[in-house]
């Protein structure tokens, strides 16, 4: 395995426990697991010798990745009943609340209703 490639692995490695640090901040239970289950993948794998296994597990890995960035929001419990989400400037999921939702599919029905 050359020297580029053995790189990029750990270059991906890296960044995806960049991504647990920013998506999961301030929540050290998400944050201990994200971290075993990342370090525990890449152990799993780390006898794997197929040069187009390894691109697959590491294009998956980027896949990964992405999908922690730009769709997972945390949610945290300010008070009873209430919960202040974090969204990062990356989520690509909407922000609408969900009164908007209701109120638009209440006026769909009663539409429907005449």
């Amino acid at each position: 395995m050359g020297d580029s490639f053995r790189r990029e692995i750990l270059r991906v490695f890296k960044k995806l426990h960049r991504t647990r640090l920013k998506t999961f901040e301030g929540d050290e239970y998400a944050l201990q697991v994200v971290r075993d289950r990342i370090n525990k993948e890449y152990k799993k794998y780390k006898n794997v010798t197929n040069q187009v296994a390894i691109e697959e597990l590491n294009k998956f890995a980027q896949e990964v990745e992405c999908e922690i960035r730009t769709n997972v929001i945390q949610a945290v419990e300010t008070a009873s009943g209430r919960i202040a989400l974090r969204l990062t400037p990356d989520v690509l999921v909407d922000n609408v609340p969900c009164k908007d939702q209701k109120e638009k599919k209440s006026g769909k029905e009663s539409k429907d209703q005449k």
